[in-house]
């Protein structure tokens, strides 16, 4: 009895206001205040590990010492005022009572160490998987956040305005979250790991590991090597077009196998040798032999490697995931519309992340070679953003806008989720930006580092060069390409490509004819690599942009 008195005047301490409110709410807290100033009374007797309270009202209400564990003869399944009532009256008139309670109030001291104290095992157990890989992937951006403790430790991630409290009860899901979610939620979590983060504990690659599936067949991995090897051995000349039929039934194999990226690789080799068999005049050997080069060695890689997040990406994904950003800042790079050999339409817009310093995509678009389908590249630029459709998406690609809880995947994709919301902000002059890595200063190699490693998740290669002028502007008939030549500001020189499409033959006759271009200063060009070609999309300076396929 004495033991559990001691525990109960300890919990009885830490039930302050604050405490109260979080439990409970405000509103409850103050008609219970009320009712006391009225002259509510209540009577006490102590049990083995309970407190059995008589209000004046009638009402009975049994405590533990625990803010979890009561029961009111009342009808309400919550905490009702008969429970913060006796709880606040207690306090009021009989923890005072005698020298060892307050000593025991003014020591006790809420402890929230075992918040760093829990392990990556125990966090992953308390919540699921979807959840896990949601939070690892909203650790890689940045989120102010305060931490404030009292009774309890509160933790308000600002850009979300979203608070989490916890007391020091060790229990995940005795915590409180603004959201009024039910079970352990997202913000939850995020808390608890950016916390941890701030004192210096790492959880990503232990929790990363309970949440990713690396295991794959070991023996189509062998056999792809094998016909790789073969294909090497033998040589072109000697190749039998029934090498297609063993490369098609390698695909299946691979996607029955969990490995998408061979899957996707071994299909691309099937479509090189396709267009060799067909005498096509597309087909590149060079590009053949650099495709099963970089399929044979990320093969081996994916062999040797031990390291869960090394084996993610060498293994790809069949369908890129896309997760909840609370808030993207973007600055429009420009626009650039496309077809493919495949019979795919569309324009792609780039956007320059002014947080992380890196390039985000939106893409519109269609499969044409269906009867009766089309695409326009007017249409679609004139058409409505997919956030709330507050301006077009040729106003969207010359602006500057916050995406809020916007959507997007490992590879800098937007999706066009309606939860995102857009708001428009005053561009900036793009010379006052800080644009890292995306701006490449060294104009000899320094766009083969933007590309990426060998085995990173591919990316769309684009960055952002500065011209001091242009020094030449040329159509190439044999090539059927505008041929741009730029100079910086130590007189390297560097040619830019548009290759020519009969829809845009009106802008590049205007480039070729225009002398204005010759008397630009100072501008910047976003530049997509592709093989060992750089085509311009957009030309930048100040606040304005023009694209040049949809702009001129």
């Amino acid at each position: 009895m004495a033991d559990f008195t001691s525990e109960f005047h300890r919990f009885i301490a830490l039930c302050n206001e604050e405490y109260l409110i979080k439990y409970a709410n405000k509103g409850i807290y103050n008609r219970s205040i009320k009712e006391m100033e009225k002259g509510m009374s209540v009577s006490y007797e102590f049990g083995d590990d309970y407190v059995e309270c008589a209000l004046s009202d009638d009402s009975v209400c049994r405590l533990h010492a625990d803010i979890e564990r009561f029961s009111c003869s009342c009808p309400s399944d919550k905490i009702c005022k008969h429970v913060i009532i006796s709880i606040v009256y207690y306090a009021q008139n009989h923890l005072q009572a005698g020298a060892e309670t307050e000593e025991e109030q003014e020591t006790y001291k809420p402890d929230f160490s075992w918040l760093l104290q829990l392990q990556p095992s125990h966090i992953s157990k308390a919540f699921t998987p979807a959840q896990l890989e949601e939070v690892l992937f909203r650790l890689d951006y940045f989120e102010e956040m305060e931490v404030v403790e009292t009774s309890f430790l509160t933790m308000t991630l600002h850009t979300q305005d979203i608070s989490v409290s916890f007391d020091s009860e060790s229990e995940i899901g005795k915590s409180m979250c603004t959201c009024k979610a039910k079970g352990n939620c997202l913000h939850k979590l995020e808390v608890i790991l950016r916390y941890r983060a701030m004192h210096q504990l790492q959880d990503r690659e232990q929790l990363q590991a309970s949440v990713t599936d690396v295991s794959y067949e070991t023996d189509v991995v062998t056999e792809a090597k094998a016909l790789i090897a073969e294909i090497l051995g033998i040589g072109l000349a000697k190749l039998s077009q029934t090498i297609c039929t063993r490369l098609e039934l390698l695909a299946i194999a691979a996607h029955n196998g969990n490995l998408p990226r061979v899957e996707k690789d071994i299909r691309g080799i099937h479509g090189e040798l396709n267009l060799f068999f067909q005498r096509h005049v597309k087909f590149s050997t060079e590009a053949l032999l650099d495709r099963l080069s970089r399929v044979y060695l990320s093969l081996l890689a994916l062999e040797k490697t031990d390291h869960t997040e090394a084996k993610k990406q060498l293994l790809g994904s069949f369908k890129s995931k896309y997760h909840m950003v609370p808030q993207l800042s973007l600055y429009a790079l420009g626009a650039n519309p496309w077809e493919t050999r495949s019979g795919y339409k569309g324009i792609t817009y780039y956007f320059y992340s002014l947080s992380d310093q890196r390039i985000y995509t939106y893409t519109e678009a269609r499969p044409v070679y269906y009867e009766g389908i089309s695409f326009s590249f007017k249409d679609s630029y004139k058409g409505k953003v997919p956030w709330g459709g507050l301006i077009s998406m040729e106003e969207l690609s010359h602006s500057q806008v916050i995406l809020t809880q916007a959507k997007t995947n490992r590879e800098q994709r937007l999706s066009s989720s309606e939860e995102t919301q857009l708001t428009i902000v005053p561009r900036d002059n793009i010379e006052e930006l800080d644009l890292g890595k995306v701006l490449v200063c060294d104009w000899s190699n320094g766009w083969k580092d933007a590309a990426g490693d060998m085995f990173e998740t591919a990316l769309d290669s684009v960055f952002l060069l500065k011209a001091n002028k242009f020094t030449q502007v040329d159509f190439d008939q044999k090539t059927q390409q505008l041929i741009l030549t730029i100079e910086d500001e130590q007189s390297h020189s560097l040619q830019l490509s548009i290759s020519y499409q009969g829809e845009f033959a009106r802008n590049i006759r205007h480039l070729e004819q225009n002398k204005r271009l010759l008397e630009l200063r100072d501008v910047y060009l976003l530049v997509q690599e592709l093989g060992d070609g750089l085509y311009p999309i957009s030309i930048m300076q100040g606040k304005s942009l023009t694209s040049f396929k949809l702009d001129l």
